[in-house]
């Protein structure tokens, strides 16, 4: 009995110390690292055993080491690593009052500085609505720090600046530098990326990203140069390589995400949209015909006002069904990769609907242009909480399985903030 021993892992250094199950207080909820001084939830402490009998005192019983089963659950009439799959929630509880403050302020700094301000906003708007973020009663952290990132913009600002000089002066020489900034882009995608998640964490654990430059290159630069000597055949499947890059290099503490879409799915959304496209081109060109009087060559709309009058609600027919489109394939998109990602046994479920999509942008455009921009952080806030409301995660178990990496490394700012400041968008919206 006195040879058992329950392991304690601390999830921010990953120091490791057996302790006797007899010399854990009843009700322990937390405990201090010896190493790093940290303090972190005691269910949360990545526990094993050494033994072969369960320990006859009260703390949980460990599922075995990196499962992701939720040791309190393992307690149960369950086996330790054979929990049942439950499902954990996403929710955003941010409101608009309080982000209209953050963003009025972050705004008005923003122009009296002349953009200086930018990474002190960036951080308050990024803490406010990850801080907002909940997974399973949790909340996200975003740990950046503001002086880390004004650096990267100093940077970003340089390239800018440069770029729209050589614009004015030579044309030779703007090419070369767009050139330059175009084959940047991979090494601007995996150093944001990695910033970001470096500074993300959920329940004391950080998020990771590794940095696989080779591929990065393959796909962010090499296969969008191929697309159209193929006609844009190869679109799907560029698209598809991006979000398997993105999802599969990622990680949360020691455990890697793992993307398991296949391309003919991807093929598979595009075809729906090409032959969806076909035949709104083929509607609208009948309906065309039919409002001009069945010449669209030598009559047109010289038909005069009633012809015109028929034409009229073909120009408002066509955009709303192009808006319907980009809303469906936006929509599909996010669901099949949101839907095709794990974190070891942990499974994310995304059920967007292309309906409620189209009326939140519609609607929150409207709002937004009624009100010259003032309800800009309304609309963010009501975005936010319909994709989390749709967001969750099927679970074996709960989320305490995961361990923090043991080292830790700092990443630059720069390939965040030159993106920012040059329009690229690094995180292709996953």
């Amino acid at each position: 009995m006195e040879d058992r021993q329950i392991t304690i892992t601390c999830p921010h250094c990953g120091f490791s110390k057996g302790v006797p199950p007899a010399a854990i207080p009843e009700g322990t909820a937390r405990v201090s690292c010896p190493r790093c001084r940290e303090k972190f939830p005691f269910s949360a402490a990545g526990l094993t055993e050494a033994g072969a009998q369960s320990p006859p005192v009260s703390p949980p019983r460990p599922a075995p080491a990196g499962s992701g089963a939720d040791p309190a659950a393992a307690a149960g009439p369950a086996p330790a690593g054979r929990a049942e799959p439950r499902t954990l929630a996403f929710s955003f509880r941010g409101s608009a009052g309080e982000y209209f403050g953050i963003w009025i302020v972050n705004t008005l700094l923003k122009l009296v500085t002349l953009g200086i301000y930018s990474a002190w906003a960036k951080v308050r708007q990024r803490t406010y609505f990850y801080g907002s973020t909940t997974l399973h009663g949790e909340p996200f952290a975003y740990l950046a720090d503001p002086l880390t990132i004004f650096k990267g913009w100093l940077i970003g600002a340089a390239a800018f600046l440069l770029y729209m000089t050589a614009s004015r002066v030579s044309a030779l020489l703007s090419g070369i530098i767009g050139l330059a900034i175009f084959l940047a882009v991979p090494w601007l995608v995996v150093r944001s990326r990695m910033f970001n998640a470096r500074n993300s964490a959920h329940r004391n654990i950080r998020f990771s990203f590794r940095p696989g430059y080779r591929e990065a290159y393959i796909v962010f630069a090499g296969l969008p140069l191929l697309t159209p000597f193929t006609l844009g055949l190869l679109l799907p499947y560029v698209i598809y390589r991006q979000k398997r890059f993105l999802v599969e290099q990622s990680c949360y503490g020691m455990t890697p995400f793992s993307f398991g879409a296949t391309a003919g799915e991807f093929y598979r959304l595009y075809l729906r949209v090409a032959f969806g496209a076909l035949a709104l081109l083929a509607g609208y060109l009948g309906l065309f015909a039919l409002a001009t009087g069945g010449s669209l060559v030598t009559e047109g709309l010289g038909k005069g006002a009633q012809s015109a009058l028929a034409f009229l609600p073909l120009m408002f027919l066509f955009p709303l069904l192009y808006f319907y489109m980009a809303t469906y394939v936006q929509t599909s998109l996010a669901n099949l990769a949101w839907n095709a990602t794990t974190l070891g046994p942990c499974r994310f479920r995304s059920a967007l609907r292309t309906r409620d999509m189209m009326w939140l942008y519609l609607s929150n455009a409207v709002a937004i242009a009624c009100t010259l921009g003032l309800l800009i952080p309304w609309a963010t806030v009501r975005m936010a909480r319909y994709r989390f409301q749709k967001l969750t995660v099927e679970a074996s178990g709960g989320l305490d399985g995961f361990l923090a990496l043991a080292r830790r490394q700092e990443v630059g700012a720069t390939g965040e903030e030159i993106g920012d400041i040059l329009g690229i968008d690094v995180d292709f919206g996953f």
